[in-house]
């Protein structure tokens, strides 16, 4: 099995000292359940710092392409619209661009998508809310399973006083906040054996 995780800097691990992020600490447990499980499962963090909808839009499918291996499963896991809001993309911009990556998506393989977590600037906040709200009722057509980071992060005075000066990457803590939530979502939970 390939799980390949696709987003913008969020899903990279940005601000982590620890350079794991929220899918390494997934990867970790994934592993730590059976250590000889790194055989037959590959885990690729494909995020890309800064990257709104758009241009994950141009690469997600080369570089799944490229990981894929014959006679291997594969599933995505993407996780993006926060970078959607730093660079001010037209709202309707994301969603028709966020409507084709998941329709195709979910036509390949098991397709998972996690909403943006919260910022510090209210502004940016509410357009992450939006966007991911929006985003996941797009998968709910597709029978995409959904996370939202937003409303128990937004609720969490310790994860939102880890934010960095950039009001948008949490600390190591907040990675640890985030790994932690989505262990206990049975989709993602399921695909990794954890």
């Amino acid at each position: 099995m390939v799980i390949c995780f696709i987003g913008d800097s969020l899903t990279l691990g940005t601000g982590d000292d620890m350079a794991l992020g929220w899918v390494g600490r997934l990867a970790q447990a994934c592993f730590a359940v059976d250590p000889a499980r790194h055989r037959a499962t590959t885990i690729c963090n494909l995020g890309v710092r800064g990257e709104a909808s758009l241009r994950i839009a141009e690469r997600w499918r080369a570089e799944t392409d490229r990981r894929r291996r014959m006679g291997e499963d594969m599933a995505f896991v993407f996780s993006f619209g926060a970078a959607d809001g730093l660079h001010k993309v037209p709202e309707a911009e994301t969603l028709t661009v966020s409507r084709h990556i998941i329709k195709e998506a979910a036509g390949l393989n098991t397709t998972l998508y996690i909403a943006p977590p919260p910022a510090r600037d209210p502004a940016w906040a509410a357009m992450n809310r939006s966007v991911g709200q929006k985003i996941s009722a797009i998968c709910k057509e597709f029978c995409v399973p959904t996370f939202d980071l937003y409303a128990p992060l937004a609720d969490s005075a310790e994860y939102m006083g880890c934010l960095l000066p950039d009001g948008i990457h949490p600390a190591p803590s907040g990675y640890d906040r985030i790994a932690g939530l989505l262990r206990g979502w049975k989709p993602l939970a399921d695909l990794l054996g954890i």
